[in-house]
């Protein structure tokens, strides 16, 4: 009985000698009342928002987003399709309590003429003869959760969006009108200095097709995955991190497909050479195993991962080049089934799952300042099976993007994908892709 106080003892004893050489910040109690961010202004005019006195309810923040979109998808040997869509959110984020806080957000997609596209790729029985826009119809809660935030620590639980890192493995796959959300409990930190720490548990995957989607594992993955995440923000140049991501996603043939555990690093900065030049960068390391919720058909397996950035910034203009290889054994290859994919190899999303003979991406990015504060963004890729460097095809993406106040912006986006010539049948279809949209947020 004379070991717990000793051990306790101790334990106090090494936070304070943590404490005492600045290795371990606790920061500061939470207040009694803090504001949650803030909306726009004209946000903060429909709440009444106020800075006088005890803060009220009226120093939430209003959650609010309505996006309209038309988009066009042709795909060589399916019939076109086109699509009319219009995702509004409406939600509310409260002020926080000695650091408690409330989420609570709901989403509606209106599919205009839902009849007229296939908003959901078909079931494996079922031909597929209509290219996919992955915008179906939904009415769903998006998020509510519960969450605490105090002595450079935060916690939530409940429905939430979760993006890790640069969202290759885990993010909300925003580019979609319906997002991707998390069941999760999540815990992250600050505590040690110049390190931030992030665990998450998460049972339940709510995908992008929805609730109406006609295959459970469209709707939703029943999970058990864990997320890790460790970044030292003080490296030079930028952040370093590590990560370990334990994916169950359940015992559909889909879900055990792209079960797996994955661990990996990273560095990301930017070297800046004077006020105007600057060199980005990145570099990413890793490696895919096999765990007991991947498919047994697929055995044992270990698959890597790279991805090298170098680019050139100067002022509003930069240029970067990359390269990605996710390699393939040919029975199983390397898969993130929980990213945010369209950033990714090509806005075409013809990669979405890796090639059993994996994959690389060969590219040219560019992002550039035009006048009247339009943003012209894009890639040009190149695409290789990673076993064999046969080539699967070519890809050019354009968009334009311009913020026409703090509430309103709006895109048009193009890409092209030209697969002829590629040895993989799936992946020899020329296929294009238009997107016009309006974005209004509070």
């Amino acid at each position: 009985m004379k070991r717990i106080p000793l051990t306790l003892s101790l334990l106090l004893v090494l936070a304070a000698r943590l404490c005492a050489v600045d290795i371990i910040d606790l920061g500061e109690a939470p207040a009694e009342w803090t504001a949650a961010p803030k909306n726009t202004a004209l946000g903060q005019k429909l709440l009444s928002y106020t800075t006088d006195g005890p803060i009220p309810l009226d120093q939430g923040r209003i959650l609010f987003n309505s996006r309209l979109r038309v988009e066009h998808a042709a795909q060589q040997g399916l019939q076109s399709d086109l699509a009319w869509t219009w995702r509004t959110r409406i939600g509310y984020e409260t002020p926080k309590y000695y650091g408690i806080y409330g989420v609570g957000e709901f989403e509606n997609t209106w599919a205009m003429n839902l009849s007229n596209y296939q908003s959901t790729p078909p079931p494996l029985s079922s031909p597929n003869n209509r290219a996919v826009i992955a915008d179906p119809r939904n009415n769903q809660l998006n998020q509510l959760f519960l969450g605490y935030s105090g002595y450079n620590s935060a916690f939530k639980g409940g429905r939430q969006i979760v993006n890790l890192n640069n969202q290759r493995f885990v993010g909300a796959v925003a580019w979609r009108q319906n997002d991707q959300t998390y069941d999760a409990v999540r815990a992250e930190t600050e505590i040690v200095k110049d390190f931030w720490i992030s665990y998450v548990y998460n049972w339940q995957v709510n995908r992008v097709f929805g609730v109406y989607a006609p295959v459970t594992e469209q709707e939703r993955f029943i999970s058990r995955n864990h997320f890790v995440n460790v970044n030292y923000l003080d490296a030079p140049y930028g952040t370093a991190g590590a990560y370990f991501y334990y994916l169950d996603l359940g015992d559909g043939l889909a879900a055990r497909n792209g079960s797996g555990s994955s661990a990996g690093v990273f560095y990301d900065g930017s070297y800046e050479i004077d006020e105007n030049w600057s060199l980005p960068f990145r570099a990413e390391y890793a490696f895919q195993v096999n765990n007991g919720a991947s498919a047994p058909v697929q055995g044992n397996f270990f698959e890597n991962y790279w991805h090298i950035i170098l680019g050139a910034k100067y002022q509003n203009y930069e240029l970067d080049l990359g390269f990605e290889n996710l390699s393939g054994n040919g029975t199983r290859s390397f898969q993130t089934p929980l990213g945010t994919l369209h950033g990714f190899n090509g806005w075409a999303d013809r990669f979405l799952v890796t090639p059993l003979t994996g994959l690389r991406d060969y590219y040219l990015r560019y992002n550039i300042g035009l006048p009247y504060e339009v943003k012209l963004t894009g890639a040009l890729h190149y695409f290789t099976a990673e076993q064999s460097d046969n080539t699967y095809g070519k890809e050019i993406d354009i968009g334009f993007s311009r913020k026409f106040s703090e509430n309103l912006s709006g895109m048009v986006k193009f890409a092209y994908y030209d697969g002829n010539g590629s040895p993989n049948v799936g992946l020899a279809a020329n296929t294009t892709k238009l997107w016009m949209q309006l974005d209004f947020s509070l």
